[in-house]
C-alpha cells in the first residue's frame, strides 16, 4: 500500500475563501439537561420516524429525542447505563427494529428495540473503548462491532450472531491507538476492510472470514480525529476523506485496488471533531461536512464533478460541536443534519431547504427584585418550574423580593428545567 506522506500531502494544501451555506434554513437549537458526547440516528421507539439518541457526560448516560414527520422533537426522554463515549446503530437481532450499542467505561452495552423503547439486554468486555462501529466482517448477515480505544494500540471484533449476542472479543495489532473507526471495501473483494486513524491512517483489510489482516499505513500524517469515505470521483472506488487537526480536511483517492494515489487538502473550521459524507446540493456529488469544535460552525464542501470539493461553506451552530448525524429528518428525500454540542449542552438541527421548527423551551426568568408571586408567574410562563424557594437576609433587596435565580436568567434549558429562587428576607435584626 502505497505511504502518503507529510511533504506530498501539504503540497495539496488549497486554500479557501469563508462562503455562506444557503441551502439549509434557520436552524434550531434543543437545550439538554446534560453536555453530549455523541449523537446517532435510530427509531427508538419504532414508529417509523428517526429519532435521536444522545449519548451524556454524565448520568443517566443517554437522552432520546423522539422524532415527529416535520423534523421537530417530542420532550427528552432518558435512559440509564455506564457513562459512554461512542453510538452504533444496526439492526444485531434482525427483528426489524434498530438496536444501538454504547461504548465507554471498558464496556460496550447492547440496548435492543422492542415494545416501543430500547432496552437494556447485555455487556460485552472491551477494555477502555471510546469508539465502536457496526459492520460485517464476515459476511453472514449479522453485524459485528469493532471497537477501539485510544490507549491500546489494536482494535477488538465483537462476531454478531443471529440472536443478536456476541462472540467474545479478540484483538488485532494496529499501528497505533485509533481515534477514528471507518469499514468500508476498500480493495474490491467484496469484503469490509478497516481504516483506523490517530497518529497517522492505517487500513487493515478483512479477510472474510471476521479477522483483520496487519496494518498497512496509508498516510505517516498525524492528527485524525473522524473518518468518512465513499466513491467522490465516481470511479467505483471508495475514497477516503478525513478531518485532522487543526483545521484540514484530507481526500485521499483510491486506485481500485485499496493504494490511495493522491491525497488533496482542504481548509476547514478549527479543530473538525466529525465529518460526513452526504448530498447537500442538488447535484449529484458528494458533499462533506464537518463539525468544528474550535469555531462552533460546520464547514460544508461541496463536492466537483472531479472528486476534488470546492470551497468551504460554514453554517453556525452551538458552541463546541464534538458529534454529527446526518439524516433526513422530514421526510422530503434530502439528508438534513444534527449537531451534539457539548458546551452549549445542545442539539443543532438543520433542515436542507427549510426552516426546522422552533422548540418550545425553558427560558429561565429575569426575576430579580420581583415579588415572589411575580416570580412564580415568571417562571411558569417562561415554560420552567420552581423547584424550590430559599430565603435569606439581604441588606440591598427589600423583604419578599427575589435576590437571585438559578440557573442564570435568560438561559435556554429543557422544558419543566426547576428553577430556585432566592428570596430577601430583608436586614437582619439587630441583636
Amino acid at each position: 500500500m502505497r505511504v502518503l506522506g507529510a511533504a506530498a500531502l501539504t503540497a495539496g494544501l488549497l486554500a479557501v475563501p469563508l462562503a455562506s451555506a444557503a441551502s439549509f434554513g434557520r436552524a434550531a437549537e434543543i437545550p439538554l439537561a446534560r453536555a453530549p458526547v455523541s449523537v446517532a440516528v435510530a427509531d427508538a421507539n419504532q414508529d417509523g420516524i428517526e429519532d435521536l439518541v444522545i449519548a451524556d457526560a454524565t448520568a443517566p448516560a443517554l437522552t432520546v429525542l423522539p422524532g415527529k414527520e416535520d423534523g421537530s422533537f417530542e420532550q427528552p426522554l432518558d435512559l440509564s447505563g455506564p457513562s459512554p463515549r461512542s453510538l452504533a446503530v444496526a439492526d444485531f437481532d434482525g427483528d426489524g427494529s434498530d438496536d444501538l450499542a454504547v461504548a465507554g467505561r471498558g464496556e460496550i452495552t447492547i440496548y435492543v428495540g422492542a415494545g416501543g423503547a430500547l432496552s437494556r439486554r447485555t455487556t460485552l468486555s472491551a477494555p477502555s473503548a471510546s469508539t465502536v462501529i457496526a459492520t460485517d466482517l464476515d459476511l453472514d448477515g449479522n453485524y459485528d462491532l469493532v471497537a477501539a480505544s485510544t490507549s491500546r494500540a489494536a482494535v477488538t471484533v465483537f462476531m454478531g450472531a443471529d440472536d443478536g449476542t456476541f462472540l467474545p472479543g479478540q484483538d488485532f495489532a494496529t499501528n497505533s491507538p485509533p481515534a477514528a473507526l471507518f469499514s468500508a471495501d476498500l480493495n474490491g473483494d467484496d469484503i469490509p476492510d478497516l481504516v483506523t486513524g490517530g497518529k497517522g491512517v492505517s487500513a487493515l483489510i478483512g479477510n472474510g472470514d471476521g479477522t483483520l489482516g496487519p496494518p498497512q499505513v496509508v498516510s505517516e500524517v498525524a492528527g485524525t480525529t473522524a473518518i468518512t469515505g465513499s466513491d467522490f470521483d465516481g470511479d467505483g472506488a471508495v475514497d477516503l476523506a478525513l478531518a485532522r487537526t487543526p483545521n484540514i480536511v484530507d481526500v485521499l483517492h483510491n486506485a481500485g485496488d485499496g493504494n490511495f494515489v493522491s491525497s488533496t487538502l482542504y481548509r476547514v473550521g478549527a479543530t473538525p471533531s466529525a465529518i460526513g459524507a452526504t448530498f447537500v446540493d442538488p447535484d449529484s456529488n458528494h458533499d462533506l461536512v464537518t463539525a468544528n469544535r474550535g469555531t462552533n460552525n460546520l464547514s460544508i464542501l461541496p463536492g466537483l464533478d472531479d472528486g476534488q470539493f470546492g470551497p468551504q461553506q460554514r453554517v453556525k451552530v452551538g458552541k463546541a460541536p464534538v458529534a454529527l448525524a446526518i439524516v433526513d429528518l422530514n421526510a422530503d428525500g434530502i439528508d438534513d443534519v444534527v449537531t451534539a454540542n457539548r458546551l452549549a449542552k445542545s442539539v443543532t438541527v438543520l433542515l436542507n431547504g427549510a426552516d426546522a421548527p422552533q422548540p418550545v423551551v425553558c427560558l429561565v426568568p429575569r426575576a430579580v427584585h420581583r415579588t415572589l408571586a411575580v416570580a412564580r408567574r415568571l417562571v411558569a410562563a417562561g415554560h420552567c418550574k420552581v423547584a424550590s424557594v430559599r430565603r435569606t437576609y439581604s441588606r440591598r433587596v427589600k423583604k419578599g423580593k427575589v435576590i437571585s435565580v438559578t440557573p442564570v436568567p435568560g438561559t435556554r434549558r429543557p422544558v419543566d428545567t426547576p428553577v430556585t429562587l432566592l428570596v430577601s428576607r430583608g436586614r437582619k435584626p439587630r441583636r
